[in-house]
């Protein structure tokens, strides 16, 4: 069974066994994503203002080398097409403004902006490429109060009860468990604390449409493992002990150029003409989700729709 009939088999067998069953069943038609990955240990890099779990954590090697493939590309461009979800962050952040935490942080941009409003923020990641272009970031903004540090989602080397605030936005479709991310949220944040979540997503009524867009981003980016639309969401996260205070969802806000999108991935050659017959001879319904349009020039744009929540934790 592939890393992707696998998370969804995890995240559906927790509360009904019978559709986690079911999902094992499924012929994998996520050809590009199969396989399964050999855990590589790491370590971390920097050393936190609190006290630490003595814990190695073990991110898969492909996503590792994938991610730090990519790490050049995530520029401004990157952060322009997510820009309207760390806003939303931003607004939405706690009273207490003590500590804070960014998982899979990438090249640090929502832990960058979250310095400005907490004595420390604390941003992990499992890629060290991305690590290194989020500390040549901070050093070019001057900003001295974020520690980066190697770990992954599923396992952080934190003791219980840190942070004020956990965050993860534009990541968790990579993820291998979610349910083990949510609970390591769950177990590192304070009584009170709040929890900002934010991802692309898929329709809750259209399994033909999340089915092709999860398809195409197992081809295009290799760490993909599967966008969860809201309602998943939504019941993943109070599983995890959480109160849901809000969900929003958006759509066809900001537009991505599909050539632009297969760059920042490092998607060429045979995967990349895969990617583009898909948008090419996407079926109407697909069409309609994610704005596909052919601009002047032939040039193919699109959006995916994202979804934000804020939870959190009871005392």
């Amino acid at each position: 069974m592939c890393r992707i009939h696998r998370n969804v088999a995890q995240n559906l067998s927790g509360s009904n066994a019978e559709c986690g069953a079911f999902v094992q069943r499924i012929p994998c038609i996520y050809t590009a994503a199969c396989g399964f990955s050999v855990p590589e240990p790491s370590g971390c890099a920097d050393k936190p203002p609190y006290p630490m779990r003595d814990m190695t954590p073990n991110p898969t090697r492909s996503s590792q080398e994938q991610f730090n493939r990519q790490a050049a590309h995530y520029d401004q461009q990157w952060n322009h097409w997510n820009r309207e979800s760390l806003d939303w962050m931003l607004s939405r952040l706690p009273e207490a403004r003590g500590s804070s935490l960014d998982i899979a942080t990438g090249t640090g941009f929502t832990a960058l902006a979250l310095a400005a409003h907490f004595d420390t923020v604390t941003a992990v990641d499992i890629s060290t490429g991305m690590l290194a272009q989020a500390r040549s970031r901070a050093s070019a903004q001057d900003i001295s109060n974020v520690t980066f540090i190697e770990s992954a989602a599923e396992s952080l080397p934190f003791e219980d009860e840190t942070f004020d605030l956990v965050t993860c936005r534009i990541a968790a479709h990579h993820f291998e468990n979610v349910q083990s991310f949510l609970s390591e949220a769950h177990r590192v944040l304070k009584p009170c604390g709040t929890f900002l979540m934010a991802d692309t997503t898929v329709p809750d009524d259209d399994l033909a449409a999340a089915d092709w867009q999860n398809r195409v981003e197992a081809v295009r980016d290799t760490s993909h493992v599967r966008n969860l639309p809201p309602s998943e969401w939504r019941s993943l996260v109070q599983a995890a002990g959480f109160t849901v205070d809000e969900v929003e969802t958006t759509g066809g806000a900001i537009r991505a150029g599909l050539e632009d999108w297969l760059l920042k991935s490092g998607c060429e050659g045979d995967e990349a003409d895969r990617v583009r017959h898909a948008f090419a001879t996407a079926p109407a319904e697909v069409v309609l989700a994610f704005h596909i349009e052919t601009a002047a020039g032939g040039a193919v744009e699109f959006s995916w729709m994202r979804v934000a929540l804020r939870a959190h934790k009871p005392t």
